[in-house]
């Protein structure tokens, strides 16, 4: 199975509650497969590539890009 792996940038870190060190978000790489000719994110890439496998082959699995 395909699964979506991504890495973190360091130093990218935004916490909300920086005590417990509980994140807040984080900047990541996204391998270029998965973008378009803009450099932004394309769902039908994203889809194409996980297509078949129940749990990434959603659409509310890309709803908020």
């Amino acid at each position: 199975m395909h699964l979506p792996t991504y890495m973190m940038v360091a130093g990218s870190e935004e916490y909300a509650d920086p005590e417990k060190k509980v994140l807040k978000s984080v900047e990541v790489d996204v391998p270029d497969e998965y973008l378009g000719p803009d450099g932004k994110l394309d769902k039908a890439k994203i889809r194409a590539i996980y297509r078949g496998q129940p749990r990434w082959d959603r659409d509310d699995v890309l709803s908020d890009i």
